[in-house]
């Protein structure tokens, strides 16, 4: 039956009925090109620990990644095998897997199933379908596991993105301070450290406004892993306060305020430039031990914003970003300030695309200089990341 479920369409087929051994419930949300798919396995028979589901679509569908399983497919006969965490399935216990996949065309379901190699004609008598069409859409429930479901077009350029990442970074798996890490540790929340590589006054008035405009820019990047309200995939946190806790210069007197609201540091320099101290830097102590930190761990900071005269570009990493002071002052009204968030994806954790371009017909704020705001892949390229670290946290 066709349901209309809050603008996709879900194809429910009926559970494959008949058989001592199991049942499998089939359903998809799809779209004009595209669609997620998910089966529910339940296991009538004895237990098993290792399961293999088969079975063949009548169409040009296409799997393209799955999760809770590993899959191969030839032609259109495709196999679903357990993730080996899920292998172990007992007697009248249920397990789901799901996919994404490509079409064009019809979208029948699959009529028939196999596990292990015994067809699924379950007990059960399957729910006859309403001969007429409900005048309201029943509520879907949303699929259980990852809810990996990017539009159908960038699922390749994200799947051929991570390999590239895996490629290249030098312990994508093992590295701890991506800002995700860092975010975590805090409770979700940031401190920075602006380091004023200018020989410029800063008023009281200048200092807040560029922590606004910090706060509002970091934010964009949060909002990335929200949903209608709610964290994507069990993200925690829909907002993140940033605090600007200490400004590093090369004199006191360009600070032009009295109040002791932020730490200051007045000539320590390294590359060059006036840095906030180390003993209090996140980068400098990651196992969180800032007992040489004047004030300790209250006065710590996690990133520093490095505001240098002159700089055209950026970089960014675990360290924090680094921008042109002119650039960025002439910004702090503006929407989106599109290369401090371009960095501040690099401290996520987010690739360069110099050597590499998933997406060619298609600019995405990463590709640098070719969009100025956030997009739909980006958005999920942060994605991609939180669901391959989440478990780290326990989540």
């Amino acid at each position: 039956m066709l349901l209309a479920a809050a603008g996709f369409v879900m194809l429910a087929g009926n559970p494959a009925d008949a058989a001592a051994g199991c049942r499998v419930d089939y359903t998809v949300n799809q779209w004009s090109t595209g669609f997620t798919g998910n089966v529910t396995i339940t296991n009538l028979g004895s237990a098993i620990n290792g399961w293999t589901l088969q079975f063949d679509y009548a169409g040009n569908q296409q799997i393209t990644q799955s999760w809770n399983s590993t899959y191969t497919q030839s032609g259109q006969h495709v196999t679903l095998r357990d993730a080996g965490y899920n292998a172990a399935v007992a007697t009248n216990a249920s397990v789901t897997a799901g996919f994404n996949a490509t079409y064009s065309g019809g979208n029948a379901a699959p009529t028939a199933f196999t596990l292990n190699g015994v067809a699924c004609t379950g007990a059960t008598t399957p729910t006859t379908s309403p001969t007429t069409t409900p005048t309201t859409a029943p509520t879907t429930t949303p699929p259980t596991g990852d809810p990996w479901n990017p539009p159908a077009q960038y699922v390749t350029p994200l799947a051929n993105t991570w390999k590239h990442q895996e490629d290249t970074y030098g312990d994508l798996y093992g590295f701890r301070n991506y800002l995700f890490d860092q975010v975590m540790a805090a409770n979700g929340s940031i401190n920075y450290c602006v380091r004023w590589e200018s020989t410029a006054t800063v008023t009281a008035t200048l200092r807040d406004q560029i922590q606004t405009a910090l706060q509002r820019q970091f934010q964009k990047w949060v909002d990335q892993l929200n949903e209608n309200g709610t964290g994507w995939n069990n993200w925690p946190y829909k907002q993140i306060p940033v605090k600007v806790v200490g400004w590093a210069v090369r004199d006191r007197s360009q600070l032009q305020w009295s109040d002791s609201s932020v730490d200051i540091y007045v000539n320590d320099l390294n590359e060059g430039a006036p840095q906030c101290s180390p003993p209090c830097g996140r980068f400098f102590h990651q196992d969180g031990n800032y007992s040489g930190c004047p004030g300790g761990a209250a006065h710590h900071y996690d990133m520093s914003l490095w505001l240098t005269d002159g700089m055209t570009g950026g970089a960014g990493g675990d360290w924090g970003q680094r921008i042109g002071k002119e650039y960025y002052v002439g910004a702090l009204s503006s929407e989106n300030i599109h290369i401090l968030l371009h960095e501040i994806g690099h401290s996520w954790g987010l690739n360069d695309f110099y050597d590499f371009d998933p997406l060619p017909s298609e600019g995405f704020v990463m590709k640098a200089g070719s969009a100025t705001q956030i997009t739909v892949f980006d958005k999920w390229m942060l994605r991609d990341f939180w669901r391959h670290l989440k478990n780290r946290y326990g989540l």
